[in-house]
C-alpha cells in the first residue's frame, strides 16, 4: 500500500462517494477505484458496500479507517512543523553576546523579532569576548555576538557592524562643554580603563600614545558598564563603545565624540562545524539591520561630526 491509496481511501469514507473523492483529489473515478482495488488486494478484505446511493466502509474498513486517520494527522503535524520551520517560527536558538550589548541593546531588538514567532524559544546569556569565542566554539551555542575576531579552530567571523568610541565624563567636568574630546585634552586626566586583556582597550592605549597624553590610570575594570558606573560616580574619565551608555541620564555621564577615531568591529561568530539553521540567519539579518540603526541613532544624539 502506498499514501496515495490511503489517500483515495480516506476520501471516499469522508465522502461517501467515488466520484465526490475522485473530484477532490483530481482524479478520474476509474483511476480512485484502481486505487481501492489495490489497496483491498494489499489489505486482504473488502473496504466497502456499494450501495445505490453511495458507498460505506465495512467494519474492516471502519478499523482502518481509524489507523489512516491517525497517519494523515501526522502528516498535517509534518506540514505543520516545516512551515513553521520556514518562516522561522519553530526551534531554539542560543545566543551569547558581549556585556554591554546583551544587557542594554540586544533584548528589544530580540522581543521585537520574536513578537511574530510565538514557536521559536531564544536562550541568551552575556560574555566577554573572548570567552563568547570559546563557548560557540565547544559548547553548542548557536550564535555569538563579540567584538574579538581571531583564529580560533571551529568558529567563524563575518562582521555584522562598527561603531566609534566615546569619551564618558561626570557631569560637571571641566571638558564636559566641548563637542568632542581629543586625546591630548585628557592628558593628566584620572582615568578609568578596561583590562590588558581588552582587545578595545589596546586601541585607545595606542590613540593615547600616538598623541603622547599621559593618563592618571586610577582603575581598571573588566567590563565597560563598570567603567561607566565608575565614571558617574566621579572616579574619573573613560574611552568605552556607545552601546554601553545607554540608559545611563545625562545628569550621571556627560557623553562626547573621541579623536583620533577608534573604531570597534562587531562580529557574528558561529560554528564552523554545522550550518546556520534558517532562523537563526533570519535572526541574524534583523540584528544587523535593527543594531546598525541604534548605533546611528546614538551617533546623533552624541553629536558625532562628520
Amino acid at each position: 500500500m502506498n499514501i496515495r491509496q490511503l489517500e483515495a481511501f480516506k476520501a471516499i469514507v469522508e465522502l461517501g462517494s467515488f466520484t465526490r473523492a475522485a473530484e477532490k483529489l483530481h482524479l478520474s473515478q476509474p483511476a480512485v477505484s484502481k486505487l481501492i482495488l489495490l489497496l483491498e488486494r494489499s489489505c486482504g478484505f473488502s473496504l466497502f458496500h456499494r450501495q445505490k446511493n453511495g458507498v460505506i466502509p465495512t467494519a474492516e474498513g471502519e478499523m482502518l479507517y481509524s489507523e489512516v486517520e491517525r497517519v494523515f494527522l501526522g502528516i498535517d503535524s509534518v506540514s505543520a512543523r516545516a512551515r513553521a520551520i520556514r518562516q522561522f517560527n519553530y526551534g531554539e536558538i542560543e545566543i551569547v553576546a558581549f556585556p554591554s550589548l546583551a544587557t542594554r541593546v540586544l533584548p528589544p531588538i530580540l522581543a521585537d523579532f520574536l513578537r511574530s514567532k510565538p514557536g521559536l524559544r531564544v536562550t541568551l546569556s552575556s560574555r566577554n569576548s573572548w570567552l563568547l569565542v570559546d563557548r560557540v566554539a565547544s559548547q553548542g551555542v548557536d550564535v555569538g555576538f563579540g567584538m574579538v575576531a581571531s583564529e580560533r579552530p571551529g568558529v567563524r567571523f563575518d562582521r555584522l557592524c562598527s561603531m566609534d568610541a566615546v569619551c564618558i565624563l561626570p557631569a560637571g567636568h571641566r571638558l564636559a562643554g566641548r563637542p568632542v574630546i581629543e586625546a591630548g585634552d585628557l592628558h593628566g586626566e584620572r582615568f578609568v580603563a578596561m583590562a590588558e586583556e581588552d582587545r578595545a582597550q589596546l586601541k585607545v592605549d595606542q590613540a593615547f600614545s600616538e598623541c603622547g597624553a599621559a593618563r592618571d590610570i586610577v582603575l581598571k575594570a573588566q567590563l565597560t558598564e563598570a567603567c561607566c558606573s565608575f565614571v558617574a560616580a566621579g572616579v574619573g574619565v573613560a574611552i568605552v563603545d556607545p552601546l554601553s551608555t545607554v540608559d545611563f541620564a545625562p545628569s550621571q555621564l556627560v557623553v562626547r565624540p573621541f579623536r583620533p577615531l577608534v573604531t570597534y568591529d562587531i562580529w557574528v561568530v558561529t560554528p564552523s562545524f554545522r550550518d546556520i539553521s534558517l532562523g537563526s540567519q533570519a535572526l541574524i539579518a534583523h540584528v544587523r539591520t535593527q543594531l546598525t540603526a541604534r548605533i546611528a541613532e546614538l551617533a546623533t544624539l552624541i553629536g558625532a561630526p562628520e
